[in-house]
């Protein structure tokens, strides 16, 4: 539907998951980049750390530009806050299932002593700060659980959405902009 030919526009009617679905793939496709760099250069090195700043204020942006195209691409420069939340966790949703695929090949098939690597770095942190051997034993099996892919998986599913929300309603709240009453 072309922009100037709005007037008789059914919000209802226009789907936000195109959208959602495009904005979503880049940004998916971006954070697989951002984790393969991040893998080639080591979990322990600070460019593995920049890069997860990197990717988190790209999914940010990735959210936002998603809700703003949605408002003026199809939805003719309107949109509700409710849209804009919805706009914004179905994009982060599909950024999720992205990177959990990729963390699905990377853990099982790319490299599957990962997580043992991930927890010998961690057990090794630890033992530089000063914990005692029990200590770590106490600890090991909820990181255990944590750094496997399971773990990291269901971590990821309540995450997303959760950082999906947040990140919609600050930008919701500056990009909403409700259609006149005529």
């Amino acid at each position: 539907m072309a922009l100037d030919n709005m007037d008789g526009l059914n919000v209802k009617n226009v789907s936000p998951f195109p959208t959602a679905l495009r904005y979503g793939l880049i940004g998916g496709g971006i954070s697989i980049v951002c984790g393969l760099i991040s893998y080639l250069a080591g979990m322990a090195s600070t460019i593995s750390s920049i890069i997860g700043v990197v990717s988190s204020i790209v999914s940010i942006t990735i959210i936002v530009l998603a809700i703003r195209g949605h408002r003026d691409n199809d939805l003719g420069g309107y949109i509700s806050y409710g849209r804009c939340l919805g706009v914004g966790v179905l994009t982060a949703i599909i950024m999720g299932v992205i990177g959990l695929i990729w963390s699905a090949l990377l853990f099982n098939v790319i490299d599957p002593g990962l997580g043992g690597e991930m927890i010998d770095m961690i057990v090794g942190q630890w033992e530089e700060a000063g914990m005692t051997d029990e200590q770590i034993e106490q600890m090991l099996p909820m990181t255990t659980m944590f750094t496997g892919f399971k773990g990291m998986a269901l971590m990821s599913l309540i995450a997303t959405p959760i950082f999906g929300f947040i990140v919609s309603l600050i930008g919701g709240a500056v990009m909403k902009k409700d259609r006149p009453m005529v």
